[in-house]
């Protein structure tokens, strides 16, 4: 974590060092020129000193972690990390007062106040660099040191951490351990016992405690599987692994009169392995393993003898999980509800008779299985516990209560944290404070994506690869490869696949927690014994009982504040934000909010504002000092229209507005944001859409109220947007006639929401200009032809809808139309009385949504051609309608029918 904590660091200093462009102006300052000299100098020192503290911690191995010397030596670390961040975030705060006028910036800067201030930042910076060479020295003293072959040495005796996989193969209670894995034991054995002559690799893929050690032991105890193989051998690749260590146990395995040894070279012990094995068949089983390079040694050790050899993986890295070939990857889930009740009882009930729950512990056996959220390890872990406790209710509710410290800081329990924390120490740094930070949303709440990567771009959490890659899509990469290790889960995709909602299991998230807490990286507010910030964490998420937690001096640290507490008062929540000075993140969503609370322009440091859906009427045009502010979220608020002095704010790179379905009016030159990626729910006017050419960065463009008039100036903006993606146009009204004869889309676009109605009923061009578009929603079009024969040119489209966009009366999908649609949704059609599919025709269709359709009073023909089609929702149809489809029963065995 310090490590995690110094990347930011070193990227703070960079930043606010890059920003510090005073050099133009520093000769007006006078004799104190030498002050901010001074400040500056001392800045470059400490960033070199923390650049080679960070290259030193990060070289020591995952072993000297336990030894409590280097911990309490990381934990100062860590606190003159934090005391820096102070200090730059002050620096930059400073730098903000300042104007580039010369009579302000003399004026800021000599101000009595402001010139002590500027005296302190020096004078801490001095007292910073003093205390880091005490830590080098203090480092030597106790003899934490970097070897000459550059591995850690520590002189204290350090024992060995022991790895849960290490030994669980050996101690597994007979069938228990495949409960609910029945179907994966199967595959297994299965991949196993096939004719496949060529050596083949098998993973396991999941989450720590899923099971995937479980599994593979499930099959190492059946002698009718080992009989089938020579020799076979079982070896953890633990994070911290000595390549010579593992190939010597292979070795011993499978040979127990070898004379290797793990002293000898890493190339002498493979040719040793490939020799014995190259005329045998045999099985070997790299237990958790962490990293798919070393593969790349036991590829070479292994030969491909044509015996019909095989290896097994488990993993929890979906990277490493690739190495299996073909359909030899098994990717194992949570168990189901029904299973996990059966493994509980198993554990929790063993010494009674049949493992039966007493009906007197049935409500608190649920609410501690709730807990366990279906994951094996602390299902059997909180099972085999309680098992040895009395059959009491009380005594199971104060359990219950006490779930959170007994999973984080009971020692029978420890093994539970000790395998997620394995996956949090094989974190590289660039993401280790993206991880703690998702533990700061309750667990009723998911993770949006696009919500977390921005918050993580505002804390600095994201590094800077320059300008031909955004931060915004670095971030993604973050996400991507934190569901990769199995450490967050997917639980909503869009309809194209792309994930957009996250989670992490309850177990995960409360270990993360105390981590983030013990760290100072962060306090959740949930509980009615936390009611201050202790020492000093640098962010704070309530959840409930927010009355009952007290601003105070240890506010002014904080970096992040979200509130998911929506009964605080307004006065608690002003109070909280006058409260803040350095916050670069704040999120008062579903806040009662219903003034812009004043305070909130003093902050300088903030990247990121979210009031959306609160009752905030009116934003101050003082909403102009946010410099530094890149996301502002104004959806579903009563604001109607922003003050000019938005368009100061030339960091902005995500706004969301809204005022019902009419946007929010955004006055004076919107084209000077340049940075913006993000622009959504805005109100059209003529100088909005001139200008909005000039926002060549918009990914994302959402505009209302356009009218007639303002069709050509929009058409020709979004012409220079070569990087938009998702185009949302509403109109003044339904009847408002817009004509797109001139639109050409992007040649990114993927989304396009068009609601309005088309002149003389034609749809807009379509060949050769949506390549690559996958939603398309269109509404109150009034087209006048069967529009289906030019919206087929569109080859990537997924999702389709047609809401009072079409006034023919029939509409036919022909053979090769569409391949790769899965959703159609036809709304409130009023003449459309037939309705044809051609076999051949939307192939991938799973979901099918006829809605008030008054004249269709027939089954489509050709819906038996749609083989994939899962599910058909009928809302508002004619009774015919209904009764035809109801009354075919072969259709109703292969297709969920809802009929409303």
């Amino acid at each position: 974590m310090a490590e995690a904590l110094i990347l930011v660091l070193l990227s703070k200093i960079a930043t606010t060092m890059g920003k510090a462009a005073l050099d133009g102006t520093k000769l007006q300052l006078g004799k104190e020129i030498t002050l901010l000299f001074q400040v500056e100098n001392s800045l470059k020192e400490i960033e070199s000193e923390f650049e080679i503290m960070q290259a030193y911690i990060s070289q020591v191995c995952l072993q000297s972690r336990n030894n409590q010397i280097f911990i309490s030596w990381l934990k100062l670390v860590r606190k003159i990390a934090f005391e820096v961040e102070d200090i730059i975030d002050e620096y930059a705060f400073l730098l903000g007062k300042m104007d580039d006028t010369e009579s302000f910036l003399k004026k800021a800067f000599h101000h009595s106040k402001n010139i002590t201030t500027w005296r302190n930042i020096s004078s801490q910076l001095q007292l910073v660099k003093i205390r880091l060479q005490h830590m080098t020295v203090m480092k030597e003293r106790y003899g934490i040191k970097i070897s000459a072959n550059g591995k850690n040495t520590v002189i204290n005796n350090i024992n060995r951490q022991i790895y849960p996989s290490d030994s669980s193969y050996l101690n597994i209670d007979g069938d228990d351990a495949i409960v609910g894995q029945e179907g994966y034991a199967q595959k297994l054995i299965n991949c196993l016992n096939d004719n496949d002559v060529n050596r083949a690799i098998i993973s396991i893929l999941g989450m720590g405690g899923s099971g995937k050690t479980t599994l593979a032991s499930s099959i190492w105890r059946r002698h009718d599987i080992l009989n089938n193989f020579k020799c076979h051998a079982w070896v953890s690749v633990s994070q911290n692994y000595q390549i010579e260590n593992i190939l010597s146990k292979i070795m011993n395995q499978l040979d127990s009169k070898s004379t290797g040894h793990a002293t000898d070279d890493h190339n002498v012990m493979v040719g040793k392995i490939r020799s014995y094995l190259m005329d045998k068949k045999y099985l070997i089983v790299l237990d958790n393993m962490w990293d798919k390079d070393s593969w790349l040694l036991f590829d070479r050790a292994f030969p491909n003898n044509v015996f019909g050899s095989r290896v097994i993986i488990t993993t929890q890295i979906e990277g490493t999980a690739l190495l299996a070939q073909g359909n030899n990857s098994i990717r194992i889930g949570f168990l189901s509800p029904d299973d996990s009740w059966k493994l509980f009882c198993k554990k929790a009930f063993s010494k009674l008779t049949e493992a039966a729950c007493p009906a007197c512990l049935k409500t608190q056996a649920d609410r501690i299985l709730a807990k366990c959220q279906n994951l094996p390890l602390a299902i059997e872990a909180i099972g085999s516990l309680l098992s040895c406790r009395g059959m009491d209710e009380q005594e199971w509710a104060s359990f219950y209560d006490q779930l959170n410290w007994q999973v984080t800081s009971n020692p029978e329990l420890s093994w539970v944290s000790d395998v997620i924390h394995l996956s949090l120490n094989d974190l590289p740094n660039h993401l280790r404070n993206c991880f703690l930070y998702c533990g700061l949303f309750p667990e009723d709440s998911p993770i949006r994506r696009k919500w977390i990567i921005r918050m993580w771009i505002a804390e600095g959490f994201v590094e800077d690869r320059g300008t031909d890659t955004t931060p915004e899509e670095v971030a993604e990469e973050y996400l991507k490869e934190l569901t990769q290790r199995s450490l967050i889960e997917v639980i909503e995709r869009n309809v194209f696949g792309r994930a957009r909602r996250f989670e992490l299991h309850n177990m995960v998230k409360e270990i993360i927690r105390t981590t983030s807490r013990k760290q100072l990286f962060a306090l959740t507010c949930e509980h009615p014994d936390v009611t201050s910030l202790g020492d000093a964490a640098r962010r704070v998420s309530v959840h409930t009982g927010g009355q009952d937690f007290q601003p105070g001096a240890a506010w002014q640290q904080l970096r992040s504040f979200l509130l998911f507490d929506r009964c605080v008062t307004v006065p608690w929540i002003c109070t909280a934000v006058s409260s803040f000075r350095l916050l670069r993140v704040l999120c008062l969503r579903y806040s009662l909010l219903q003034e812009f609370p004043n305070a909130i322009v003093g902050l300088f440091n903030l990247y990121y504002l979210d009031l959306s859906r609160t009752k905030v009427k009116r934003i101050p045009k003082s909403v102009a000092r946010l410099k530094n502010l890149q996301t502002l979220h104004l959806r579903d608020t009563s604001v109607n229209k922003l003050p000019c002095e938005i368009t100061q704010l030339t960091s902005l790179r995500h706004l969301f507005v809204s005022k019902g379905l009419y946007g929010t009016s955004i006055p004076g030159n919107i084209g000077v944001l340049k940075c913006l990626q993000t622009l959504r729910e805005v109100k059209a006017s003529k100088d909005l859409v001139e200008n909005l050419g000039h926002l060549t960065q918009l990914r994302t463009l959402s505009i209302t109220n356009v009218s007639t008039g303002h069709a050509k100036d929009l058409w020709t903006s979004i012409r220079k947007m070569a990087k938009l993606t998702r185009l949302a146009v509403s109109t003044h009204g339904m009847n408002e006639v817009l004509s797109l004869e001139k639109f050409r889309a992007p040649r990114y676009l993927q989304k396009f929401y068009l609601y309005g109605r088309l002149a003389e009923g034609v749809i807009f061009p379509v060949s050769g200009h949506f390549q690559n578009l996958k939603i398309l929603s269109m509404r109150w079009s009034g087209l006048t032809q069967d529009p289906l024969g030019s919206l087929s040119q569109m080859p990537s489209l997924v999702y389709l809808e047609l809401c009072e966009a079409y006034d023919g009366e029939a509409l036919v999908f022909q053979d090769g139309w569409f391949p790769k649609l899965r959703q159609l949704y036809l709304i409130r059609l009023q003449n459309l009385n037939s309705l044809e599919i051609s076999d051949g025709a939307m192939t991938n269709l799973a979901y099918l949504e006829l809605r008030a359709l008054k004249n269709l009073k027939a089954v489509p023909k050709g819906l038996e051609f749609l083989q994939l089609l899962k599910h058909l929702r009928a809302e508002k149809m004619p009774g015919g309608f209904t009764d035809g489809i109801t009354g075919d029963q072969a259709f109703l065995e292969r297709v969920e029918v809802e009929c409303w």
